[in-house]
C-alpha cells in the first residue's frame, strides 16, 4: 500500500501539471486514505515493521511534497509578483518537512522502538510538544496540526488552480463560497503553523544532541 501511495501521489502531479485538478484532489484524497486502512492491515496482519515505518513516512512526505509543488505550479502561471512570498513560503514548508524527516529518523536510530513518534527520548519535552503528540495525536492540539499538516496544501492547491473556475468538488460542498474556502484554508493554516513549531523543536534536538556528543567525544580525548 505504500508503494501504492507513492504511485498515486505522482498519477495526482501529473493530472494537475495536465489541468485535471478534480482528478488530482481524488487521486491524492485516494492515497491519503490508503494511509488509515495500511496502519490498520498491518497492524491487524501482524507486519509492522521499521522499513514500514519508513515507507509510511516517505509516502506521507511525498504527497504532501507533491500537493505543494503542484500548487506553486499554479501561482506561478498567474505572473503575479505579490504570490512569490507564498511561493517562497511553500518551498521553505517543503524544505522543513523533509530535514525534519531526517533528523528525526537520525535521532531515533537508536531508540528501542525506532519510531518517529518515540519522540523524547528520555527527556521531558516542553508541555506544547506533548500536547501535540499526546495519545498519538488525538488531543485538541493533536487534531489542529493533523488537519494543518494535510489540509494545508490540498486547500493551497485547489485555491489555487481552481479559484476563479469553481469545477472541482470542494467548491459544491462549500456552495461556491470564497468566504468559507478561505476561513478552511487559513485554519488549516494556523494547524500548518504549529506543525513548524514542532519540527523546529524536533529539529533543534537532534542538533543539539549532535553537539552534546561531540562535546563529550572531545572531552574524552582530553583526559
Amino acid at each position: 500500500m505504500g508503494y501504492l501511495r507513492i504511485i498515486l501521489s505522482v498519477y495526482g502531479l501529473v493530472s494537475a501539471i495536465q489541468q485535471q485538478a478534480s482528478v488530482a484532489l481524488n487521486t491524492w484524497i485516494a492515497a491519503s486514505l490508503l494511509d488509515l486502512f495500511d496502519g490498520m492491515a498491518a497492524r491487524r496482519l501482524n507486519q509492522c515493521s521499521k522499513f514500514g515505518v519508513l515507507l509510511d513516512i516517505l509516502a506521507d512526505n511525498i504527497l504532501r511534497t507533491l500537493i505543494w509543488i503542484a500548487a506553486i505550479i499554479e501561482s506561478l502561471k498567474q505572473d503575479d509578483e505579490r504570490l512569490i512570498p507564498q511561493v517562497v513560503c511553500w518551498t521553505a514548508l517543503i524544505c522543513l518537512e523533509w530535514i525534519t524527516m531526517v533528523c528525526s529518523q537520525c535521532n531515533q536510530a537508536n531508540s528501542e522502538s525506532g519510531h518517529w513518534k518515540d519522540f523524547q527520548r528520555g527527556r521531558k519535552a516542553p508541555f506544547w510538544i506533548e500536547a501535540v503528540f499526546k495519545n498519538n495525536f488525538r488531543s485538541p492540539f493533536g487534531t489542529i496540526a493533523i488537519f494543518g499538516l494535510f489540509i494545508a496544501p490540498f486547500g493551497s492547491y485547489f485555491w489555487a488552480a481552481d479559484r476563479l473556475s469553481k469545477t472541482t468538488w470542494p467548491w459544491k460542498v462549500l456552495l461556491e463560497s470564497e468566504y468559507a474556502a478561505l476561513l478552511l484554508i487559513r485554519c488549516a493554516y494556523v494547524g500548518r503553523l504549529l506543525c513548524v513549531v514542532v519540527e523546529c523543536w524536533l529539529c533543534l534536538e537532534y542538533i543539539r544532541g549532535l553537539i552534546h556528543h561531540d562535546t563529550l567525544q572531545r572531552r574524552q580525548k582530553r583526559s
